[in-house]
């Protein structure tokens, strides 16, 4: 790896620091709630490991059993992470010069939080007069993949080997990191104000529906009313956002 990669990569870990605050608290309440439900902890440590999705995870101990109904979870976990393909389909445009094997270890390191940064990277490029089919930094998005993955798969680890004995972690209000984590997001992401209309009428339809549907139906159908509204508004540029 050469001296500019290796830079690329330690600036993407960099990125991921600030999020540690919101994400190694949450990755140990779901490793606590995933002993609770009767995982070991090299389970526990495992969903993380190859699912490496949170809200998809914390629906899965939800439905974790004794005997664990493993197709309703798949399908439950598909429906949570469908937001992904879209997420894909955006980062997909930068991505056609790199081989299938880094292609696929670059999505597979594609959590919300990733996404986001390394959109965000991507847009700074740009500013900056790179050509747009080399605003995609490989390095960067791998180190920042690698500052998220690792340590929530640690965190959800040491949750589940201590979460036996601190009781319902909840009480602390520490779950109020993951939404926290996404409003982070929001902010980092925003599109100015006459682009918002997808975001927003995302979030409401999602927060409606979640006073009568299971989380997994919410985000689909806060997903599709992003896409369907994203698809039909015409854009503005980012210098007439308001």
């Amino acid at each position: 790896m050469s001296g500019t990669a290796i830079h690329d990569a330690l600036r993407g870990v960099k990125a991921a620091l600030p999020f540690w605050l919101g994400f190694f608290p949450l990755g140990f309440i779901l490793g606590a709630q995933a002993c609770h439900k009767g995982m070991s902890v090299p389970t526990a440590a495992a969903m993380s490991f190859f699912n490496y999705a949170g809200g998809s995870e914390f629906a899965a101990v939800a439905l974790w059993t004794a005997t664990p109904p493993l197709l309703l979870i798949a399908f439950t976990t598909w429906l949570i992470n469908s937001r992904h393909i879209v997420m894909g389909m955006a980062l997909s445009l930068y991505t056609r010069k790199l081989s299938t094997g880094k292609s696929l270890f670059a999505f597979f390191l594609m959590c919300d939080e990733v996404w986001a940064v390394s959109m965000q990277e991507i847009s700074r490029r740009k500013a900056a007069g790179v050509p747009e089919d080399e605003c995609f930094c490989y390095a960067f998005h791998v180190g920042t993949g690698l500052g998220f993955w690792l340590p929530w798969t640690c965190s959800t680890a040491l949750g589940a080997f201590m979460g036996g004995t601190l009781g319902d972690l909840n009480q602390w209000g520490l779950s109020m990191a993951f939404p926290a984590t996404f409003i982070t997001l929001i902010v980092l992401m925003w599109p100015g104000f006459k682009n918002a209309l997808p975001l927003t009428a995302s979030g409401i339809i999602s927060a409606v529906c979640s006073f009568w549907l299971a989380s997994h139906w919410c985000v689909l159908l806060g997903t599709l009313t992003g896409l369907v509204l994203a698809a039909l508004l015409p854009q503005h540029s980012e210098n007439q956002a308001g």
